[in-house]
């Protein structure tokens, strides 16, 4: 036998137009949870064994499986819930149990209520046998028949081709080298046929019919495209691969349509009605604009919506992808005839490009052919079970770890939130209410090992305000150090921080503490602080200026220099002009031909006359 495999062809792999060859050789795998491949053995029917038929004067019972000594012992035991019970599991084609495993299941019940044997109405137990009464008996049974298909279908689910931790379906294929299988994207089957995916590819295949097709969206930042794409595809026989590719050129579309608004503002990303809901509506050009286009678009979807609607109807999938949830909100609006909780509704499993008609022909290409993949690799056991124990060690040390804050870490995160929201008032009254020294110090000591006090975490965090308040009004200490030797001064990275410890020092004056140990510069007065502000704003504002006009200066400079390129650098004219030019340049073009033709013949006469002379 040849090991040779036969060279399959990327359009012979499109999932509703297979090969026979191909579609025989596919082979549904199965894998547990642990995505291993599971071989699934159908046992095959043996055939019943042929049972004896029960004579009436038998001392047997044939479907409880035991036999009595007198004709009254076996009318006493139909008459019983046992073989009542067994008579049940007979007819759901279940094997028949014993007196002691019926007794574990009724040991909490009344059997003589339960059987009703005591009634007048039977005295022969066979005539109600068949007789449907929802009596306890019959809710035990059922109650044991669930649990049994419970347990089926828990150990069925252990086992399933969707087992594959991967938004494929995979298959065996005896036309593909060892290691490699065939995968199908799942979003491709509905809820029911994907249970029975190898069924339903013979199905999709078997069809011959032109009208089954499609729908592709796709929408986001103000791009739309939409399709509906025949699952028939075009003939490309003798067509050349130029940008599309053959698969892409034999993708039919019934009807194809793109649009495009301006809703998103350039290189920042998101809608219009995002960045309102967000910091609130703006009230420019653009933006108005922006929002008229979100509405105009949407407007041109559900128009176009409607006008597919008939197509839309008879459509086996609905492929929608959109960037946010206003956008997907567009398709389901009243407007339209697609409904939210339509079950032929998808998602497409992998990311797409920007919205277009070539970019829906690429991804119905990538969702209806077959690809070659290599076996899906084994999630080894072992390393959930060392990650669940690592886990639970973690979860073990931190445990120990949490332990009650003490008082003054309590009061230290109060004070924080406050100075952070810059509360003053709250602040102030907390700090009174609770007795605290306005130099106390934040606790843990570890996590405010570089701002320690109060007048540190402000400085740290450019609360000019709160510096000002903590050391005008609450007379914080600014000599303090943290652990590096540093003073809140020297935390401070704004020169509006540093310009209110100037203020302070100003306003309380050189007697209130060592502001040369608190590295503290020279005091200055609100007014002065003013003046050195506005200094500063009329020294960027004349920069400003500087740099606008030296930007419109190389501006023209660039505006001059490309006319030059286009008309050429200017030619100075003369004093006065040659008669000849004068001449030339009050002629019109064929006047000039036929001047200059007589300037040619004179000349030429000339030249002829000096070499007769000669």
């Amino acid at each position: 036998m040849s090991n040779t495999l036969p060279a399959l062809k990327k359009n012979d792999l499109y999932i509703y137009d297979l090969p026979e060859q191909i579609i025989n050789s596919l082979e549904l795998m199965v894998f547990d949870s642990s995505v291993k491949e599971v071989i699934l053995e159908v046992p095959k029917e043996a055939p019943e064994p042929v049972k004896k038929a029960v004579e009436s004067n038998s001392l047997e019972c044939g479907s409880c499986e035991r036999s009595f000594e007198s004709q009254e012992d076996r009318k006493e035991h139909y008459k019983s819930d046992f073989h009542r019970f067994n008579i049940k599991r007979k007819l759901a084609n279940l094997p028949p149990i014993d007196i002691d495993e019926f007794e574990k299941l009724t040991e909490n019940e009344d059997l003589e209520s339960i059987s009703g044997s005591d009634s007048e109405e039977s005295d022969d137990g066979e005539e109600n046998i068949y007789k449907e009464r929802k009596d306890e008996l019959t809710t035990i049974f059922e109650t044991q028949l669930a649990n049994m298909n419970l347990e089926e279908k828990e150990t069925e689910s252990k086992f399933s081709h969707l087992n594959t931790q991967s938004p494929h379906i995979f298959f065996k294929s005896s036309l593909l080298p060892e290691g490699q299988v065939f995968a199908v994207y799942k979003a491709l089957f509905s809820k029911d046929s994907i249970e029975r995916p190898l069924e339903t590819i013979r199905e999709w295949n078997s069809k011959t019919s032109s009208e089954s097709c499609s729908a592709l969206f796709m929408i986001g930042g103000g791009h739309f495209a939409g399709a509906i794409v025949s699952h028939q595809r075009l003939n490309t026989k003798g067509n050349s691969v130029k940008q599309q590719s053959l698969q892409e050129q034999g993708v039919q579309l019934l009807e194809h349509k793109t649009f495009h608004r301006y809703t998103t503002r350039r290189k920042q990303g998101g809608s219009q009605s995002a960045m309102d809901n967000a910091k609130g509506k703006a009230n420019s050009a653009g933006s108005s604009l922006r929002r008229y286009n979100e509405k105009a678009l949407k407007v041109d979807v559900q128009s176009l919506l409607t006008q597919w609607e008939p197509f839309l109807k008879r459509c086996d999938n609905i492929f929608i992808r959109a960037r946010s949830s206003s956008d997907r909100a567009v398709f389901f609006d009243d407007n339209t005839c697609i409904k939210k909780d339509d079950p032929r509704i998808r998602s497409f499993p992998f990311t797409t490009k920007r919205p277009t008609a070539s970019e829906l022909k690429k991804a119905w290409c990538q969702l209806t052919y077959l690809s070659q993949s290599s076996r899906p690799e084994t999630i080894p056991k072992q390393n959930s079970a060392v990650e669940s124990k690592n886990q639970n060690a973690k979860e073990a040390t931190k445990k120990p770890a949490e332990r009650e804050k003490t008082t003054e870490e309590k009061q230290t995160l109060e004070l924080v939130a406050l100075l952070k929201k810059s509360k003053a008032p709250l602040l102030v009254s907390f700090i009174r209410k609770n007795n605290l020294n306005i130099n106390f110090k934040l606790q843990p000591y570890d996590e405010y090992i570089q701002t320690p006090t109060l007048l540190h975490l402000a400085s740290q965090q450019g609360l000019k305000n709160m510096v000002l308040i903590l050391l005008s009004n609450l007379k914080s200490d600014p000599t303090i150090t943290n652990h590096f030797g540093k003073t809140a001064w020297d935390l401070a990275k704004k020169s509006e921080v540093r310009h209110a410890f100037q203020i302070a020092r100003y306003n309380l004056g050189e007697g209130f503490t060592d502001w040369t140990a608190a590295h503290v510069e020279e005091p200055l007065s609100r007014e002065q602080v003013n003046d050195i502000n506005q200094k500063v704003q009329e020294k960027e504002e004349s920069e400003r200026i500087v740099s606008i006009s030296k930007e419109l200066e190389a501006a023209k400079q660039r505006q001059k220099l490309e006319k030059e390129k286009k008309r050429g650098p200017g030619v100075a004219l003369g004093s006065q002009l040659s008669n000849l030019q004068q001449t030339m340049n009050s002629l019109n073009d064929d006047q000039k031909m036929r001047f200059m033709r007589e300037q040619r013949a004179r000349a030429a006469e000339a030249r002829m006359r000096m070499n007769a002379t000669k």
